[in-house]
């Protein structure tokens, strides 16, 4: 004969999204930033299902987006590897309406982790603004060839004709010390850029080198960044 007031606690399930960029500047370097790619996405998506989070793939190039959706619990580990396997990487990147078509579809609360080289000529600014806010952590893991990060230990030298490999735009040039270091500093600059960027919208950015150990990414690396505990 007594009024009771009952409280309970509800936990949300969380999502953990892995947006994949599968244009063709990806098949590239040694080692392949794809197949890294592919290695990571597997990595991160097992430690999803293993905490039963609720995981959902997209794979995003000119040609489309490629969803696997809501997979939940280790039993579906075969599946979340087999898609991935059968990801190929070609066209342009298509990243701001790929990243609409996302960021309109996230529900409640979680991870967002886009895996991409994050080199788009027509740039990442739109793509990234439709990602902040919306209750998601976002990671954005730019994974660059050694070839790419410096080109002059891997052996570019002499006149060259140089060709886009997602629209065939090509450029002659000729390699030479001074081109060398005019070409790191862009890219310096372009990926502080692009860093400053995320983290004025709540986002983390991380540079990954394809010749870095799988295994030191995931147990070190992304620990001591946030992205895994």
């Amino acid at each position: 004969d007594r009024f009771s007031l009952k409280l309970f606690l509800k936990e949300e399930a969380l999502s953990l999204i892995l947006a994949i960029d599968t244009s063709s500047s990806m098949n590239w370097g040694n080692p392949n930033k794809f197949l890294l790619t592919q290695q990571l996405a597997m990595a991160l998506g097992y430690i999803g299902l293993v905490n039963h989070n609720r995981v959902t793939l997209y794979g995003f190039d000119s040609n489309g987006i490629r969803p696997l959706t809501s997979l939940r619990g280790t039993r579906r580990t075969r599946e979340m590897g087999n898609w991935l396997l059968q990801l190929e990487p070609t066209g342009r990147s298509a990243f701001s309406d790929a990243m609409r078509t996302i960021a309109l579809a996230r529900q409640g609360k979680g991870v967002m982790v886009v895996l991409s080289d994050f080199l788009f000529k027509e740039g990442y600014e739109k793509g990234l603004r439709y990602l902040s806010g919306g209750g998601y952590d976002t990671f954005c893991l730019q994974v660059l060839a050694p070839e790419e990060i410096d080109p002059a230990k891997h052996g570019l030298a002499g006149d060259l004709r140089l060709t886009d490999v997602e629209d065939d735009d090509s450029a002659e040039v000729t390699v030479s010390a001074p081109l060398l270091k005019r070409y790191k500093d862009n890219l310096n600059a372009y990926c502080g850029k692009l860093r400053d960027f995320a983290v004025r919208r709540g986002m983390m950015h991380l540079t990954i080198d394809t010749s870095m150990d799988l295994t030191t990414l995931l147990m070190d690396y992304f620990r001591k960044r946030g992205l895994l505990k």
